[in-house]
């Protein structure tokens, strides 16, 4: 608490009524979307030899309790629609697990639900365990769920700018901006909006 009162003894007048609007008033949080047919999905560089698979309904409670992104919530509405979980073992121990749905699927971040057609795959709920990060595990779970689709079908999901290792992770497997979601708050109502990424516009690129 002390040191919010100093940051704000810091700004002069306008400077202090600006953070109490971004604060109090107006909140605004966006996400890049990225993602690639699962055709053009292209090998992780580095080989994992871990133990990887594609888990049904049968299986999901397995998940729960290794991953801290995951809720009982979340299994019911994995259950509820056509969902997937990657797993990677590393022996008995899971080691990194990702999710694959569609349907109306609640993001956290953005405090609201997207609708995904059934005829796409939204990547959701990547976690992996700290003692193997570093391991291209994100891309593997992915480039080996890709590869059990048609080449036509569509993956994607939404990742926070500053998130560099995931978005490096994933714009090494073929992961392309599609575009843009966010959630705007004034005054605790929430508005949401997106917008799509056009490939001859590098200047819509370089602001993503």
């Amino acid at each position: 608490m002390s040191s919010r009162l100093a940051q704000l003894r810091s700004l002069s007048p306008k400077e202090a009524a600006r953070l109490a609007y971004r604060k109090a008033i107006y909140r605004k949080v966006v996400m890049r979307r990225l993602g690639a047919t699962a055709g053009s999905h292209v090998p992780p560089k580095r080989e994992v030899r871990y133990r990887t698979e594609l888990l049904g309904s049968d299986r999901y409670d397995q998940i729960l309790a290794t991953n801290p992104y995951l809720t009982s919530s979340d299994l019911g509405h994995f259950r509820r629609q056509r969902s997937t979980c990657i797993a990677v073992y590393d022996g008995d121990r899971i080691a990194s697990s990702s999710w694959m749905t569609s349907g109306s699927v609640y993001v956290h971040e953005l405090q609201r639900h997207m609708e995904v057609p059934r005829s796409q795959h939204f990547s959701c709920r990547s976690y992996v365990d700290p003692q193997h990060r570093g391991q291209s595990l994100l891309s593997h779970m992915l480039y080996t769920y890709a590869q059990s689709l048609t080449p036509d079908q569509l993956i994607w999901g939404v990742v926070y700018s500053w998130n560099t290792a995931s978005l490096s992770s994933l714009e090494a497997i073929g992961w392309r901006d599609l575009g843009k979601e966010w959630s705007t708050y004034v005054l605790g109502v929430q508005r949401p909006g997106r917008s799509d990424f056009s490939p001859g516009s590098e200047a819509e690129r370089q602001r993503s």
